[in-house]
C-alpha cells in the first residue's frame, strides 16, 4: 500500500484517549457503500488499521484487547461521509462470549450469513445491551473483508453494502486468527435473539 493512502486521527472524541483512532483514506471514498472498497483495486484497509494498532505504531491501542470497526452509511450513526475506520478497544466481557460461541462460529465465508449470536456489549451510557451478529472465523486479515463481506452475505441476503457494520477482533483460543462480526438493522435473527444494529459503538471502547 502507498506510504500516503491513508492517514491517521485521534483521539476523536476529546477524551485524550488512548484507544481511539481513525484510519482514514487520503483519497475520497464515502464509506461502506463505495463500489471501490470491495475490488482488487482496494488497498487493503483492515489490515492496515491492524498493523498500525500495534505497539510502537502511530495508533497504538493501549487496551486489553483491540477492536476495529465500521458503521453503516445511516446518518443517525455515521457523523462523516469519508470512510473510515475505527482502532479501539473491545469492551469487556465481549472476548469471552465469543470465545464462548466458538463451537458455532464457521470459517466457511460462504457460511457467514447464517451464523447468528447474540453478543452483550454495552449502550453510550454504560449500559448491558445485546444485539445478534453474524459472525465468521478468519485465520488472518490479507483478504478484502469488503468483499468478503459483499460476496458472501449481502449479495445472497439481497441486502445492500450502505446498511452494514463490520468489526474485528482477535481470536484468543485455538489457533488464533480473528472473528469477523457483521450486523444490520433489518438482520433476521432467531427466534428469541436480540435484533442487529448498524453501529459498532455496542462493542467498541473508546473513553
Amino acid at each position: 500500500m502507498p506510504a500516503d493512502d491513508t492517514h491517521l486521527r485521534g483521539p476523536q472524541r476529546g477524551s485524550g484517549s488512548n484507544h481511539d483512532f481513525l484510519l482514514v483514506p487520503s483519497c475520497r471514498i464515502s464509506g461502506i457503500e463505495c463500489p471501490f472498497i470491495a475490488t482488487s483495486a482496494a488497498p487493503n484497509y483492515w489490515l492496515d488499521a491492524w498493523n498500525n494498532a500495534q505497539p510502537g505504531q502511530p495508533a497504538h491501542v493501549v487496551y486489553p484487547h483491540i477492536g476495529l470497526g465500521i458503521n453503516s452509511a445511516d446518518p443517525t450513526i455515521r457523523q462523516q461521509d469519508q470512510l473510515h475506520i475505527h482502532l479501539a478497544g473491545i469492551h469487556s466481557g465481549i472476548q469471552t462470549q465469543l470465545n464462548n460461541h466458538d463451537g458455532m462460529i464457521t470459517n466457511n465465508p460462504s457460511a457467514w450469513r447464517n451464523q447468528i449470536v447474540p453478543v452483550w456489549g454495552l449502550t453510550s451510557t454504560g449500559a448491558p445491551a445485546p444485539r445478534s451478529y453474524r459472525v465468521l472465523h478468519v485465520a488472518n486479515l490479507n483478504q478484502n473483508l469488503f468483499m468478503l463481506l459483499r460476496d458472501n452475505v449481502v449479495a445472497p441476503t439481497g441486502a445492500t453494502m450502505a446498511a452494514q457494520m463490520l468489526a474485528v477482533t482477535p481470536r484468543l483460543i485455538g489457533n488464533g486468527g480473528f472473528y469477523v462480526l457483521n450486523s444490520e438493522p433489518g438482520l433476521s435473527v432467531p427466534a428469541g435473539q436480540p435484533g442487529g444494529t448498524g453501529t459498532t459503538d455496542f462493542l467498541l471502547a473508546y473513553a
